[in-house]
């Protein structure tokens, strides 16, 4: 817990809401009476804040009589499960804190994106913003002219902004792990677009983790394919067509892993037996496809939580930006269980 007086910083309202085991919204209420809670509740957030120190930012304050009670959610395509989840999360979380969610889809557009920040700056208190094209230029006018932002998923590297992003480094380096221990031989990787930093990641990941056993890079063999169950057919349509020896592969999204695994078998071949196939997310489908698809699990939950905690606490306390990269699971189901025989033959 941060005091003051440790010297590591200003006592924010998280600080407050955590000491007093309360949400963020409950502190925040209980500090402003903006809305009614429990005398306990009350209590034990005053005490908290006594205790800490804590000493609401006069900027903020003076600022709060304007707020809008409302923050911009700027996604990508809110028909895929995993950004789904997370907007049901920034929904809930902000209507306990009494503030509006301001939707906008972009259907992978980079234009709209820029144009919906641009709308946004001037008619929300706060954005947060699932990118479609990780571009400094579009966030400088929000964080030049004091709106609070936070990535999530796709990274930024922004001065000023807060992000909430996962290990997917790591997890690709792991999937590709497990698809050389599944018996694997070669290897096909379904890239998602070279704009996106989740994309690059995932790639760098799964080909240093294959590079690390001894994969050499004849065995190897790439597709570019959009974050869709159809660019998920089409991208391993052109893999088995060009490379009809591939028999595990790595898509950098669950969507493409099971668009994939439809394609795959309308082309003859058997999943896991001919082909292991391995996703990143864990979207709600990945366990109800038939074979159940292996992937690496990111924690959407907890990500969303931790970027919309962290945006509300930037509009109502004034608390400075933070960056945290979530740890992700891989998560073993049927497209990789192949029989001990067939391993040990592979």
């Amino acid at each position: 817990m941060r005091t003051s007086q440790q010297g590591r910083g200003a006592v924010t309202l998280r600080d407050v809401a955590e000491h007093a085991r309360v949400s963020i919204a409950t502190a925040s209420n209980a500090l402003t009476g903006s809305r009614k809670v429990s005398d306990a509740s009350i209590a034990r957030v005053l005490r908290s804040a006594k205790e800490l120190g804590y000493r609401r930012n006069e900027a903020a304050r003076s600022l709060r009589t304007g707020l809008r009670n409302t923050i911009g959610l700027v996604v990508p395509d809110v028909t895929n499960p995993f950004w789904g989840g997370m907007i049901s999360t920034v929904e809930r979380l902000a209507g306990q804190a009494e503030f509006q969610v301001a939707l906008t889809n972009t259907d992978f557009d980079p234009r709209r994106e820029s144009t919906a920040l641009a709308r946004l700056a001037s008619r929300v208190d706060g954005v947060m913003l699932f990118s479609t094209r990780p571009d400094a230029s579009a966030l400088r006018p929000l964080v030049e002219s004091g709106v609070p932002v936070v990535a999530c998923d796709e990274v930024f590297d922004v001065p000023g902004i807060g992000g909430a992003y996962s290990d997917n480094e790591g997890g690709a380096r792991r999937a590709a792990e497990h698809l050389v221990a599944a018996g694997g031989t070669v290897f096909g990787l379904l890239e998602g677009p070279s704009r996106l930093t989740t994309a690059v990641q995932r790639r760098s990941g799964f080909l240093e983790g294959l590079r690390a056993h001894g994969v050499e890079a004849r065995h190897i063999h790439r597709e570019s394919a959009e974050y869709s169950f159809e660019g998920g057919r089409e991208g391993v349509r052109r893999l088995i067509e060009r490379h009809p020896d591939v028999d595990a592969l790595f898509a950098c999204t669950d969507n493409q892993a099971i668009g994939a695994i439809f394609e795959a078998i309308d082309l003859g071949r058997a999943i896991p037996d001919d082909l292991l196939v391995c996703g990143f997310d864990d979207i709600s489908w990945s366990s109800r496809v038939s074979p159940s698809l292996t992937t690496v699990r990111q924690d959407a939950e907890g990500m969303a939580t931790y970027a919309v905690t962290m945006l509300l606490e930037m509009i109502v306390d004034g608390a400075a930006p933070e960056v945290r990269v979530f740890p992700v699971e891989l998560i073993e189901r049927g497209t990789t269980r192949r029989d001990a025989d067939t391993v040990a033959g592979g």
